[in-house]
């Protein structure tokens, strides 16, 4: 507030109007003031908003006064609480405040130390503070203390004392402090890339995988073949056998002595099965005494086993070269052989 009484405005020049001069005067120190107030709401308008006040509870007995400050006024679970008691009274009377620990509910304490104030109009203040620090708790509460008062200047003077008021703080909400403010996370997540031993680790297994499921897929068709293989007929398994053979074309790719091999053994096979003679395990010899010696086989029937079985041994063993139509005909008397043998032999048991 401006005071015009000690404004001296000068005059201009020789006025012989002082009416005029006190109006203008008036003009211009009203004009200050409202340019004053103009500046002084600006600098309202662009100052932060400031932190809250502190809870301030006053009670007063007699001449003594109690001031009992805590900042801030409410629980924020990430900070303390720094609380001040503040004792007023004439320098004859000693206050004195009961411990604080068994008081508090919710709190835990940090520290205290007093302080004295500036002694002012014959009294004497005290200052009590202490830091509290708030725990998850369901109540935070300061209970009613017995703060007592004695007459230091009477001999024997009887103790007086008054309760303070129960304190309640409430409890102030996350984020309060920023409303409208969103919590997420600083950065997203970010893949890390594995190290070249994991990748190489886990390759080797997915390939130790693959190979363990192909082995076992070929190990289940096999047995799988072998099953169907066995509840067939020695007939009906010698010829799956022989287009089997076929199908691997080893006198296209050249192997003669292998496609020997694989061929005298279907037909010895097929005699073991059908005729019981250990077949597979003799030799050439061995085995046309043992057919010349069953009447199950007819002296033209073991003269063809004779021929096939003695050119399969020279090829067998590198004596023999055949061409295509030796190899074509013993292929066909091998196939002749083992078609119509069981016809013969069920034409033999009926007549």
């Amino acid at each position: 507030m401006l005071r015009t009484d000690r404004l001296s405005v000068p005059t201009i020049g020789n006025s012989i109007h002082p009416v005029t001069d006190w109006l203008d005067s008036y003009h211009f120190v009203h004009g200050l003031a409202a340019t004053a107030a103009v500046a002084a709401t600006a600098v309202d308008a662009t100052t932060p908003e400031s932190r809250p006040a502190p809870r301030i509870e006053e009670m007063t007995s007699g001449a003594v006064e109690l001031i009992i400050t805590a900042d801030p006024a409410m629980v924020h679970l990430d900070r303390d609480i720094l609380l001040s008691i503040k004792t007023i009274a004439p320098s004859n009377i000693t206050v004195q405040l009961p411990p604080l620990d068994n008081r508090l509910a919710g709190f835990t304490l940090s520290g205290a130390f007093d302080r004295d104030l500036p002694t002012k109009n014959g009294t004497i203040a005290h200052e009590h503070c202490f830091r509290l620090t708030p725990l998850v708790a369901a109540e935070y509460r300061l209970a009613p203390m017995a703060v007592t008062c004695t007459d230091a200047s009477r001999s024997n003077a009887p103790k007086s004392w008054f309760a303070t008021r129960a304190l309640v703080f409430g409890v102030a909400s996350i984020g309060n402090e920023h409303p409208g403010a969103s919590i997420h996370d600083i950065r997203g997540p970010v893949w890390i890339y594995p190290a070249f031993k994991t990748v190489a680790g886990w390759m080797a297994i997915l390939a130790l995988m693959v190979a363990g499921a192909w082995a076992l897929y070929r190990l289940s068709r096999r047995i799988h073949r072998a099953i169907q293989l066995q509840r067939m007929s020695p007939r009906e398994r010698a010829l799956n056998q022989l287009v089997e053979l076929l199908k691997q074309d080893l006198v296209g790719k050249g192997k003669i002595k292998e496609f020997y091999l694989e061929l005298t053994m279907i037909v010895r096979c097929y005699i073991e099965g059908a005729h019981s003679i250990r077949a597979p395990e003799q030799t050439t010899e061995e085995f046309l005494v043992t057919a010349t010696n069953n009447p199950s086989f007819k002296p033209e029937v073991v003269n063809k086993l004779k021929i096939f079985l003695q050119t399969s041994d020279l090829v067998k063993f590198a004596v023999y070269h055949p061409g295509k139509e030796i190899i074509d005909q013993t292929l066909a008397t091998a196939g002749d052989y083992i078609d119509t043998d069981e016809q013969f032999q069920q034409k033999a048991k009926g007549t």
